[in-house]
């Protein structure tokens, strides 16, 4: 099974669909938060995607009815957290994610936030940012991130994207 993981789009439609649109073999896509709007967007022009993409809700987000946190039950007996992250970056991080994944039986942990790529393995726990598509706080372009469970475990891989503009930043000089 491959996974499609983005995050933190912040509006960037045209990122989004890309990503999206660019990855159709993805059998599940998970939106890890701040990108309400455009995921809305994209399942009424792409109905056919309803089924497959999930999303949790970040803490630019608005709408009460998207999860905080999702755990989701994988293949060959893996499961997911997913979650965007502003809830656990406080305190003691990467920590209170990893026990969280654990009180709740998850290997996996799918989060966005921080706007930089991670990809690590602690204490039993796979943790896993795909990055942003939109707006990266680290020194590599945006990204999205690709998780394929396999019987033999979990591959990950972050896919880079080429920085575009925002669609009004050069209205502002920016």
């Amino acid at each position: 099974m491959q996974i499609l993981v983005i995050s933190d789009t912040h509006g960037r439609y045209d990122v989004l669909r890309h990503v999206l649109l660019t990855h159709p073999q993805a059998e599940l896509i998970v939106h890890c938060g701040d990108g309400e709007y455009e995921t809305e967007r994209f399942l009424a022009e792409h109905p056919e995607y309803a089924q497959k993409l999930i999303q949790v809700r970040g803490n630019c987000d608005h709408d009460p009815a998207i999860p905080l946190a999702r755990t989701l039950p994988l293949p060959y007996g893996h499961k997911a957290l997913i979650v965007h992250g502003h809830r656990y970056v406080s305190g003691d991080f990467p920590q209170n994610l990893i026990e969280t994944a654990k009180a709740d039986g998850a290997d996996l942990v799918l989060f966005g936030h921080l706007h930089i790529r991670m990809d690590r393995y602690v204490d039993g726990i796979h943790l896993f940012s795909p990055g942003s598509a939109a707006q990266p706080r680290d020194q590599f372009a945006p990204s999205y991130g690709l998780v394929d469970i396999m019987e033999s475990g979990i591959l990950t891989a972050h896919g880079e994207l080429q920085r575009t503009p925002a669609p009004f930043d050069d209205m502002f000089g920016l």
